[in-house]
């Protein structure tokens, strides 16, 4: 039981969604004396609406525990991409599960709290506490105002970004998002009446008339007879245009959703976008949605979510054994992540811009003609690079098939990716160098989006 006005903790998480728990469980594995708090108590943990999907490598990279029972939903097989007209379609194949989003972070928070971890639900994060030119410990308030005092302040609270913030602007982890970088998503679970084809196989479906900037999905839990997550999520800059709305009039007046039962409804703004520059600073961490650790392409983020976790508990293990956590001591969460993730999604955030501005023309022309394949989408997903032999087969094709301004599109695509994976993979071993490579990166995200226009 915890009282008084003010506590000490090495650690204080902000946030027990899919992110918070996964810190809280690394952190109880590493015998880290840590506290996580959410404005929510235990039945909201994890409670952020989503597609649910998550690939089955991140648990068995991480070392993380499958989701069992009722904490998984249905297993899936691979994905679906359809063309605007649904004639045609690109399969992608891989191993994954839809996971229960709230019994599985509390499956994850209760592991830690077994290790010596505290969970304080129905607290609110108030303002992060300097000393120094450092975060040493947070206010709150739970049935009054109380202080606590940390080594580091972690921000899980997702796009709300409750700690980040507050942070001074010219910290690097303070980093705003723009809402172009982003996708504004709504979506139901529903049970339908008719029996559901391959319920392993999840279907995105791409048509800027209906989802313009993004798709619409439609995910089956296979362990669920019926039940579907079906929703819609447009760029988040598009003004008065409503995902909701567009769902309801596009998608759930389709006849396969004629009687159907809403069992679960909500809304969310998803980072669809490279990661934060910095996922650490003096006394402070960010991890998951926080940090934009989004996948920028289809907008999954428990994976990479558990990864952030993992590579920030893994630094403040190591900032602790040195007794301080300067922005220099909590780097390697920084090294861990953009080697083993950042590096993808700042490419594959190159990709997006990209597919975000072809018509449907374009897109139907791409997937009828299967200029890239499912497995090659794959590869690029998971070595964040075409091959040069899929370089080479997908500019032949462009080219033959009559496709000038694609074709144009297209080689100066391949060639920032490739420009912006060597600079993520160049990344600064020090906090010193990260300035000139912010720059640097501004400096080619600028001249790539100005030469694709």
């Amino acid at each position: 039981m915890i009282s008084g006005s003010h506590m000490s903790y090495d650690v204080v998480v902000v946030g027990a969604g899919f992110a918070g728990a996964s810190t809280a469980y690394f952190l109880g594995r590493l015998g880290i004396k840590a506290l996580v708090i959410d404005v929510k108590g235990w039945e909201g943990v994890g409670s952020k609406p989503c597609g649910d999907a998550v690939g089955k490598h991140h648990f068995d990279e991480l070392g993380m525990p499958y989701p069992e029972k009722d904490e998984v939903q249905g297993l899936v097989r691979g994905i679906l991409i359809y063309s605007p007209s649904e004639e045609h379609n690109v399969f992608i194949g891989g191993e994954g599960f839809e996971v229960h989003r709230i019994k599985y972070a509390q499956k994850l928070l209760s592991d830690a709290i077994s290790r010596g971890v505290d969970f304080l639900g129905g607290t609110h994060f108030r303002e992060p506490i300097f000393k120094d030119g450092c975060v040493v410990g947070a206010k709150i308030w739970v049935s009054g105002v109380r202080e606590i005092s940390s080594k580091v302040l972690v921000d899980a609270s997702g796009n709300a970004r409750s700690v980040t913030r507050l942070l001074p602007s010219l910290w690097p982890v303070n980093e705003e998002l723009n809402l172009g970088d982003a996708n504004i998503a709504y979506r139901e679970v529903r049970i339908v009446k008719d029996r559901i084809e391959e319920p392993e196989v999840l279907r995105i479906y791409v048509n800027n008339e209906v989802a313009p900037g993004g798709y619409w999905w439609f995910f089956p839990y296979s362990l669920m007879d019926g039940y579907v997550n079906v929703g819609l999520g447009i760029r988040g800059d598009l003004k008065m245009v409503n995902p909701k709305q567009l769902l309801y009039k596009y998608v759930l007046s389709r006849p396969e959703f004629k009687d159907s039962k809403v069992v679960e409804a909500g809304g969310a703004l998803v980072p669809t976008r490279r990661p934060a520059a910095s996922l650490v600073w003096n006394g402070v961490a960010v991890v998951g949605d926080a940090a934009y650790v989004v996948n920028p392409v289809h907008g999954g983020g428990k994976g990479s979510s558990m990864i952030s976790a993992k590579c920030v508990s893994e630094a403040i293990l190591n900032a602790l054994e040195v007794g301080n956590a300067s922005a220099r001591d909590l780097w390697r969460a920084n090294l861990c992540f953009m080697m083993r993730y950042g590096y993808k999604q700042g490419v594959l955030d190159i990709f997006r811009y990209f597919l975000q501005r072809l018509s449907n023309d374009d897109l139907e022309f791409s997937i009828s003609r299967k200029l890239i394949s499912g497995d090659e989408l794959n590869e690029i997903s998971l070595k964040g690079r075409f091959d040069v032999g899929v370089v080479d087969k997908v500019l032949k094709l462009a080219s033959l098939l009559t496709r000038p301004s694609l074709l144009l599109k297209l080689r100066v695509v391949v060639k920032y990716m490739d420009l912006i994976k060597d600079h993520y993979l160049n990344y600064p071993s020090t906090p010193e160098g990260l300035e000139k490579w912010i720059t640097q990166l501004n400096n080619l995200l600028r001249t790539y989006y100005e030469t694709l226009k």
